[in-house]
């Protein structure tokens, strides 16, 4: 151990000279002009972001946090191997540490990540409306780690990881209703009835606007017509099935029956 040190202060003295002096100027002018370019991208993402929040703002300003500690540790090696002391042994050591560090905190720092990516490119925000796993909600609050959305169906609350943000879908006023419709019907009757639906649903509390896209598909057993409505997304539900039940009584009152699939058996 006595011989490391030795050694080491001997390596130390052989190496600090001028151009070693110049060399550690130079490290220190570089992580300075870094820390400082941090600080700045920090602050104007801070105030273009509006990080009023405090929680939002102390997971955001841990990250950066982070960032100027790792630059401190980067010049501070640098200079070290500078004046010649060895750090292959601590850099191995270290490497591994930080290895365990980084799958320990994998998720956590994708969550992050990820609440960045939404923020910064509008993503969602707080009151929009979102589809997550088959079910409407509304976005009550965000972090930089977490989602909380507040489900439609039932006012369930629920915590999403942001690192699932590729589940959560951004709802738009815009509803598609497709409607079978069987192929006795003629064309010109099948669009005159289902104008007067779509004239029924523009009465609905909380629908923009109606209209019919015209024949959408032909299935195996049925023709395929679309009805697009637009609304408000967190009230969707409700309205697409108020507009279910106006598309019902207008089919029921002029004796239309929605075909369904029929398995006819022929026994011997």
């Amino acid at each position: 151990m006595e011989q490391t040190i030795l050694n080491t202060l001997e390596n130390i003295g052989k190496n600090f000279n001028a151009e070693s002096i110049i060399k550690i100027i130079i490290v220190l002018v570089v992580v300075i002009i870094a820390y400082i370019a941090v600080v700045i991208i920090q602050r104007k993402l801070k105030k273009r972001l509006q990080l009023d929040n405090i929680r939002r703002s102390n997971n955001y300003s841990t990250l950066f946090r982070i960032v100027k500690i790792l630059l401190i540790i980067g010049g501070m090696i640098a200079i070290l191997q500078t004046v010649g002391i060895n750090l292959s042994v601590f850099s191995i050591g270290f490497g591994v540490i930080v290895l365990l560090l980084v799958f320990a905190v994998k998720d956590a720092l994708q969550d992050i990540f990820s609440g960045i990516m939404i923020m910064t490119d509008k993503y969602y925000t707080v009151g929009d409306a979102v589809e997550f796993e088959g079910r409407d909600g509304i976005v009550i609050s965000f972090t930089v780690r977490t989602t909380k959305i507040e489900f439609l169906d039932d006012r369930s609350v629920m915590s999403v990881s942001n690192r699932h943000i590729t589940k959560i879908r951004k709802l738009t006023h815009l509803v598609d209703i497709d409607l079978p419709l069987p192929y006795e019907l003629e064309r010109e009757r099948a669009y005159s009835v289902l104008e007067g639906i779509c004239e029924k649903i523009r009465r609905i509390k909380g629908i923009e606007s109606c209209e019919l896209k015209g024949t959408q598909n032909f299935g195996e057993s049925a023709i395929i017509y679309k009805i697009r409505f637009f609304c408000e997304p967190n009230e969707r539900p409700d309205i697409r099935r108020e507009a279910l039940r106006t598309i019902q009584d207008g089919l029921s009152a002029e004796d239309i029956h929605i075909p369904y699939t029929q398995l006819d058996i022929h026994t011997k």
